[in-house]
C-alpha cells in the first residue's frame, strides 16, 4: 500500500543497516541475515520470484552478510 508519510516497520528488530531503492527496501540484521520488502518487478527482493512483498521477508540463502545496497531495480549484498 502507498503511504505519504513515514511508518515504523514493527516486524523488524536487531537491524544494523537499512537501504532504500526506488521501489523496495532492504534491512540487514545483526545476525547477518537480510530482509526485503516493496515492489519486486525484476526480482530485486531476491526471494526467488517477482511477487512484491509489503511486509519484510527474509532473503533465503544469504548468511554472514556485512553490507547491503538497494538500487533502482537491483540489490547488492556483501559477505
Amino acid at each position: 500500500a502507498n503511504v505519504s508519510s513515514p511508518v515504523k516497520v514493527t516486524s523488524l528488530s536487531g537491524m544494523v543497516a537499512v537501504d532504500a531503492g526506488e521501489y523496495h527496501s532492504l534491512a540487514l540484521k545483526n545476525d547477518g541475515t537480510v530482509w526485503a520488502w516493496g515492489a519486486n518487478f525484476y526480482g530485486e527482493l531476491g526471494v526467488g520470484s517477482t511477487a512484491s512483498a509489503y511486509t519484510p521477508v527474509q532473503v533465503s540463502g544469504l548468511t554472514n552478510v556485512v553490507a547491503i545496497a538497494a538500487g533502482s531495480d537491483n540489490s547488492l549484498f556483501l559477505k
